[in-house]
């Protein structure tokens, strides 16, 4: 039989020291952003308008997608909405998709659903 060494259990020092302050100021960490400069997260909203599409296959191993772009709603700044309507589009399609530089991209090969899912939720294709 062997026999298990025990190891020393580490010690821990405390290495700061304890202000009191009469100041309601919330405590901010090293590296987070202040309130003031935090963007307010709107809600998401539905996008509706026009939007331009083209397809594309280089530099995606020979893969095909659809990229969304230039919507005319401004809506679409709100990142929110786009994963919202990204979303929706990758269920009703079956397909994958990402957000990117205000751009939906969808892995899909059928472009002709596309138009049809869009223009069943008030997009017009440019």
């Amino acid at each position: 039989m062997t026999e298990k060494k025990k190891t020393k259990p580490t010690k821990l020092e405390w290495v700061g020291s304890l202000i009191s302050t009469t100041e309601e100021k919330p405590i901010s960490l090293k590296g987070s952003e202040s309130s003031s400069q935090k963007n307010e997260k709107r809600p998401a909203q539905k996008i509706k308008g026009k939007v331009q599409a083209r397809k594309e296959t280089k530099g995606r191993a020979g893969k095909p997608v659809a990229i969304l772009f230039n919507f005319t709603d401004p809506e679409a700044n709100n990142e929110e909405s786009l994963k919202l309507l990204c979303s929706e589009l990758k269920n009703k399609l079956a397909c994958g998709g990402t957000i990117e530089n205000k751009e939906i991209i969808l892995t899909l090969r059928d472009f002709d659903k596309l138009k049809e899912v869009l223009m069943k939720l008030d997009i017009t294709l440019k």
